[in-house]
């Protein structure tokens, strides 16, 4: 077993960088949040379009997902940046009680945008300071909780990429590690193969009745998924049915027991695989898998998708020769030779989890390099 060179957090937990979180709560403090941001670095910023007036199960999701991601192993402290008192109050209240991390707030209702980017900016300086202390320490795979997820796929994804990341994450579980893997209406005509992997019954049940759940609110909603997925990029890439693309998705997620079944954004209380209930989207499920406490993701495209991550660095990976060399400036792990020289799915495998060791020791991906940090809490979607 290699060791890693990683961080460990203020809460105990392993993790690949020392984030200081500028997260800001609602709609109305995205600017102070981005001019905090623009002012003081390194930071990693956290905005969105949310956060006034949502209900039911959009208020629940929304928070979980903010909650969530202020939480994961790669953020170290976190300045929160509210609109008023009460609101804030709450969320920073819970947070703290949930971690050891330094959390602290500043109000634009009470400064202004320019009073609480000056606050702001100046509690930011110091939790930078604070974390520049920390070291990288020796620590092992099976300390970590690695997210999965595939975009842009194509037939190559099937073929190459998802097998090669499937070994990887095998690796990882043999050796006690943890994997999240999620996209529901990814699973959909697969879900029969994914239940027979289950460690139990009800493991099994879940996963059937997630991929029920999702079809059924496409119905609901006058949708037919099985007419509309694959979309078009998928079809010119070589998929023709939905079940095709389902199987060649579910092999990312190797072939290891599944331990269980996780609610959108939340955490799994063991190690070990699992799936998480979550819409198919990019940014939606890597939001959504971080908030889940996945530190790295590796994440298989055909096509080369960008989308990336401000929490965990996301590292892409493709089987497809056009998109290593066309879109190489978002690909970190090129395993094409599988498709152009017939080499063997290992040897893909191998070269992705030497990455994956790198990564997680400090090795920035295309994605952090490139600023691709979105961030979609989309409370409620397929």
């Amino acid at each position: 077993m290699s060791e890693l060179n990683a961080f460990m957090n203020p809460d105990g937990k392993a993790a690949a960088r020392n984030h200081t979180l500028i997260l800001s709560l609602n709609s109305f403090c995205n600017t102070a949040s981005f001019n905090i941001h623009r002012s003081v670095s390194p930071t990693v910023l956290i905005t969105h379009p949310h956060g006034r007036n949502e209900i039911g199960v959009n208020k629940d999701r929304l928070r979980r997902s903010l909650m969530g991601n202020a939480l994961n192993p790669n953020v170290f402290s976190v300045l929160v940046v509210g609109y008023e008192d009460k609101t804030t109050s709450s969320f920073v209240n819970e947070l703290k009680a949930k971690t050891r991390k330094p959390v602290e707030s500043v109000l634009v209702l009470d400064n202004g945008t320019l009073g609480a980017t000056r606050e702001g900016s100046e509690i930011a300086s110091r939790m930078i300071q604070i974390n520049s202390e920390y070291s990288r320490e020796k620590l092992s795979i099976a300390d970590f909780t690695i997210g999965l997820k595939c975009g842009g796929s194509d037939a190559t994804s099937g073929i190459a990429s998802n097998p090669a990341v499937g070994k990887a994450v095998d690796r990882v579980i043999n050796m006690k590690g943890t994997a999240i893997f999620s996209e529901t209406t990814e699973i959909i005509g697969a879900e029969h193969i994914l239940a027979k992997r289950a460690a139990n019954k009800k493991v099994a049940q879940d996963i059937l009745e997630a991929a029920k759940r999702n079809e059924e609110m496409a119905m609901s909603l006058g949708v037919d998924l099985i007419g509309t997925n694959p979309v078009p990029d998928n079809i010119r890439g070589g998929i023709s049915t939905i079940e095709e693309k389902s199987i060649a998705a579910i092999m990312k997620s190797g072939s290891s027991s599944i331990s269980g079944v996780l609610d959108y954004a939340s955490v799994p209380l063991n190690r070990g695989l699992y799936f998480m209930d979550s819409p198919s989207a990019a940014s939606e499920v890597m939001t959504a898998i971080t908030a889940g406490g996945a530190s790295v993701i590796l994440f298989t495209t055909g096509s080369g998708n960008p989308v990336g991550s401000p929490i965990s660095p996301v590292i892409k990976i493709t089987g497809n020769p056009y998109a290593a060399k066309m879109m190489r400036e978002h690909i970190d792990v090129d395993i094409s030779e599988i498709i152009t020289e017939g080499k063997s799915i290992q040897s893909g495998s191998d070269k992705v989890y030497r990455i994956l060791e790198k990564t997680i020791s400090g090795r920035l991906t295309k994605s952090e390099i490139l600023h691709h940090d979105e961030f979609a809490p989309v409370p409620v979607g397929l």
